[in-house]
């Protein structure tokens, strides 16, 4: 009887594993995206120069994206966004930008703000693309565009920065892979055989040939600041990594991170010597 019992309550935790990662595998995209429609226009957002335009991407889907050129002598940034809102959330970040001076555009991932279709990682690459060859269209030299990359958008920005040539890469709270979170969070389950997306940082910022600036909070709850410890390892020189204490996943002070920016760009410019360092 007792070897009964046992052997049914083996048989039921048995179900409910499989029956969690039976949920995990069905709704992983939905844990990973987390987008919202835009309800509201630009017009709205006090964002002069600011053009709403629309892209179609190599896969046939409509995207949205805000689009502002840059002031004379400014560059022009490509703004990836992370995993959940949509771009009116980053109106704070972009209008800093526009405060330098720099022009921008940020693409709303697909499944977010405007865009048509669902986030997939291969869909959301597509959507990257189309926003580079945008601005060539535009006239814009890719040695003078710098890539920014937020969050789940750190991992597309520099897939994008290792298959082109920009000017520098701005990752902000950074992720090594999708899996080593994932796995970090859901440590009971074998991860690596569930994934569909993957968005791996870590291997890709080897083939990143131009300068890198690395963002974290020491506070991140969401994605540890660990991983940009462990990515700037991969990092090729001239790099720079700033660890900020006290800080979370989003509450850093956009300023002062495009500051360091600038700052880490111009030096590079004036052949000042590059480190890596914590504030």
């Amino acid at each position: 009887m007792i070897k009964k019992n046992i052997f049914r309550i083996i048989i039921a935790c048995m179900v409910l594993y499989l029956g969690v990662m039976g949920y995990i595998y069905l709704n992983q995209r939905t844990l990973l995206y987390h987008p919202e429609q835009e309800m509201i226009g630009l017009e709205s957002y006090n964002m002069p120069g600011t053009e709403e335009i629309f892209l179609t991407t190599k896969d046939g889907v409509k995207i949205q994206a805000w689009y502002k050129k840059p002031d004379t002598g400014k560059e022009m940034v490509i703004f990836y966004h992370g995993n959940s809102g949509h771009i009116p959330q980053r109106i704070d970040k972009l209008k800093e930008l526009n405060a330098m001076g720099y022009g921008f555009i940020i693409p709303a991932w697909r499944g977010f703000g405007k865009s048509e279709g669902f986030p997939t990682e291969k869909g959301i690459l597509n959507d990257a693309e189309a926003t580079i060859e945008f601005i060539k269209k535009e006239g814009y030299d890719l040695k003078k565009v710098i890539v920014i990359g937020e969050s789940l958008g750190t991992g597309v920005a520099t897939q994008m920065a290792a298959k082109h040539e920009f000017k520098g890469l701005l990752l902000i709270t950074p992720y090594t892979t999708i899996q080593d979170r994932a796995s970090e969070i859901y440590f009971y389950i074998p991860v690596k055989y569930l994934l569909k997306d993957n968005f791996d940082t870590i291997n890709n910022i080897s083939k990143v040939k131009v300068p890198v600036i690395i963002i974290h909070g020491d506070n991140d709850e969401i994605i540890p600041h660990t991983h940009s410890l462990k990515i700037i390892e991969k990092v090729n020189e001239p790099k720079k990594l700033i660890i900020y204490p006290g800080i979370n996943h989003t509450n850093y002070d956009s300023k002062t991170v495009f500051t360091e920016m600038r700052n880490f760009f111009k030096s590079l410019e004036k052949d000042t010597e590059v480190e890596v360092d914590q504030e």
